[in-house]
């Protein structure tokens, strides 16, 4: 007579492991971080590129154009030390790390009023880069707690 041991029931590390779908609470945020830390990196880029072309003092700046505080060359080691913040924090956001997700809120909420800053600089393109960070800043604060609740195993 052979015997055999009933297999344990263990509950599943995360919600995929038990029915091989995510639930569709877990679906529908995460699409929003992983699109929140995308911007992230796609605007420290922009940021970056756009900082190096105000310190160089490019020509597609509006020329003579006169801001509440600093110069067009100040407003661009701002953008630029933005964006570099902008990478490293889509990297955590990427890492379902909490303190990059808060860190974005904040970095994002910053870059949306030097953006705004900057407008006489350059009109279109500072109201452009103001809506993408709108976007991703409601990608990390509607949806962001659920990227420390699905945990990786």
């Amino acid at each position: 007579m052979a015997v055999q041991s009933t297999p344990s029931k263990q509950a599943p590390a995360d919600s995929y492991a038990a029915d091989g779908r995510y639930s569709s609470d877990d679906e529908r945020g995460y699409g929003w971080v992983v699109f929140a830390g995308a911007l992230l990196g796609i605007l420290g880029t922009i940021n970056f590129i756009e900082g190096i072309a105000a310190i160089g003092n490019a020509h597609f700046f509006v020329a003579n154009a006169h801001y509440i505080a600093g110069s067009l060359n100040t407003w661009g080691w701002v953008v630029l030390c933005i964006g570099v913040i902008q990478w490293l924090v889509a990297f955590g956001v990427f890492i379902k790390n909490q303190f990059s997700r808060w860190t974005g809120v904040a970095i994002l909420g910053l870059n949306s009023i030097v953006q705004l800053m900057m407008i006489l600089a350059y009109p279109f393109w500072s109201l452009s880069i103001f809506a993408l960070d709108i976007l991703a800043l409601y990608g990390l604060v509607a949806y962001g707690r659920r990227i420390s609740s699905t945990s990786w195993s």
